[in-house]
């Protein structure tokens, strides 16, 4: 009987450590949407190449924003209902391994299921760290405005310099459009100006302090460039 209870114990703990493990996987946000803006307002339709209205691409966001709500609150339903037959059956394994005698193998399970325990508290811990970072890179991309980068490394790199920036003491008080403000300050390259000129080949230009290659670039590489401009 005792042993075929530990059996049922274990078959119950691989089913829980499994669903654990995929929690992260179904917190996943859906991606996509800070690119969706770009997306819109370089989109071409038809043979005459007709661009979209800022209404519409307003309009088109606001539906693809409740879209995302929809699908990451149904991910989040279906999260809790895992954390919540988790929790049930971890209390069910306690209780009856309360009932009973001690021994090597009742003493190993227990390790276990404590050990389950400090996953699951780290993974609700790194959930909720990740959900706050996506919060505020959020408001940070909304902060940009209408602004367009030179390349994608420029405006992740500006994103970490922001979140870094927040985290310093003598920040404190301080928003991230002043934050935003301070770092681009006097700053070139950072930014498409779209009233730049096409290039012309083979007219002799200056040197020009922004490189040809910022897409290329490490992230440090582009720190250690704009640090210098």
């Amino acid at each position: 009987m005792k042993s075929a209870f530990l059996v049922y114990l274990k078959d119950l703990k691989e089913k829980i450590i499994s669903k654990n493990l995929g929690g992260l996987n179904l917190c996943k946000k859906v991606e996509g949407e800070y690119d969706m803006k770009e997306f819109l307002e370089s989109l071409e339709i038809g043979e005459g190449k007709v661009k979209l209205s800022a209404t519409e691409v307003k309009s088109i966001l606001t539906e693809h924003g409740k879209i995302v709500t929809n699908e990451n609150e149904k991910v989040k339903k279906d999260l809790t209902n895992e954390i919540n037959t988790y929790k049930s059956t971890i209390t069910n394994l306690e209780n009856q391994i309360k009932d009973m005698p001690s021994s090597d193998d009742v003493t190993k399970l227990q390790n276990e299921i404590n050990d389950m325990k400090q996953k699951e508290s780290q993974r609700i811990a790194d959930e909720k760290a990740k959900q706050e970072d996506e919060i505020l890179t959020n408001n940070i991309i909304t902060a940009f405005g209408d602004k367009k980068f030179t390349s994608d490394y420029v405006k992740n790199g500006l994103i970490s310099d922001i979140k870094s920036e927040l985290n310093k003491a003598e920040n404190k008080g301080k928003g991230i459009k002043e934050i935003f403000e301070s770092l681009t300050k006097d700053k070139t390259g950072l930014f498409e100006n779209p009233n730049q000129p096409v290039d012309m080949p083979g007219m002799g230009e200056g040197d020009n302090t922004t490189p040809n290659n910022l897409d290329e670039m490490s992230f440090e590489q582009y720190k250690a460039w704009r640090q210098n401009n």
